[in-house]
């Protein structure tokens, strides 16, 4: 059985970069969404769906290593996904108030896209703060409970950007250009076809990111598995940022490149103050269930 998925999976992955291909070259103009009737169902919200139920799994699979009983496990996460993707919607709409101002029946419209993943982040820490009881030991445990599959659904998740064509960075003639139908382009470069593919940098990224914390990073000290996750997304977020067209800027900083660093520099001081060297020791967790 094993066998067969891994044929699979390596099946999925040759078409996959296949499709990418094809798309990139411009051969193949992404759709937005299909329809029954007149009623559309959304790329991106099938997307996003596949994330949510993915990254749902693995916290699942991992809540026995953190004495995290099924039905806690479930209550919890459903409710950091709900504060995530309302994070997620606020700290968009906020970083782009002007326009929202302008035209407020467009906040709700979420299938446009224009979901932040730093909002989404904050959002799910809010929540998971109050879920823990406050307890600090019990909050930096969940946050490494959780940290993988916060990773896993942003790896699938990315990719929803790509039916929306709402993520790709400065013009590129790179070997692994993007080309963007010209409707979907600012107007100051709409001469130019090819781009950065800055969602899949990232989903890259992160898978790297994801194969660290499940490989390598184990620790004595709890939080050490979500600062490892958060100091190595703000890196990359920092350097991506500055190829992102779109960026919401605070005088001359890009408002994500400040808050990217934020989060480097909060790591920086979990893990000085936690006195143990990132390692690979066991965890602190105890054996699973």
């Amino acid at each position: 059985m094993n066998k067969v998925l891994k044929y699979i999976f390596a099946g999925a992955g040759i078409f996959l970069i296949y499709l990418l291909y094809i798309i990139f070259q411009g051969k193949l103009n992404v759709p937005q969404a299909i329809h029954l009737g007149s009623f559309p169902i959304r790329y991106f919200g099938i997307v996003l769906a596949l994330a949510v139920l993915a990254a749902y799994k693995l916290a699942i699979n991992r809540a026995s290593v953190y004495h995290v009983e099924r039905n806690s496990a479930e209550d919890i996460i459903f409710w950091v996904i709900v504060s995530g993707f309302v994070g997620a919607r606020i700290y968009h709409v906020l970083s782009s108030l002007p326009y929202y101002l302008q035209n407020p029946g467009h906040i709700i419209m979420v299938w446009h896209g224009g979901l932040s993943i730093i909002g989404s982040l904050l959002g799910g820490l809010i929540t998971l703060y109050f879920t823990a009881g406050r307890s600090s030991k019990t909050f930096l445990t969940y946050l490494d409970w959780l940290a993988p599959a916060v990773v896993l659904g942003q790896i699938i998740g990315r990719f929803a950007d790509l039916f929306n064509y709402e993520l790709f960075g400065y013009p590129t003639n790179l070997p692994w250009k993007m080309f963007v139908p010209e409707i979907f382009r600012p107007e100051i470069f709409a001469s130019n076809n090819f781009f950065h593919p800055l969602f899949l940098y990232e989903s890259l990224g992160n898978a790297l990111i994801l194969w660290i914390l499940l490989k390598k990073v184990k620790s004595t000290n709890p939080g050490k598995v979500f600062f490892a996750y958060l100091m190595s997304y703000g890196i990359l977020r920092f350097i991506l940022e500055f190829l992102r067209i779109d960026s919401v800027f605070v005088g001359s900083l890009r408002l994500n490149a400040i808050v990217s660093l934020l989060f480097i520099v909060t790591s920086l001081v979990y893990f000085y103050f936690s006195n143990k060297p990132l390692t690979t020791a066991e965890s602190p967790y105890g054996p699973a269930k």
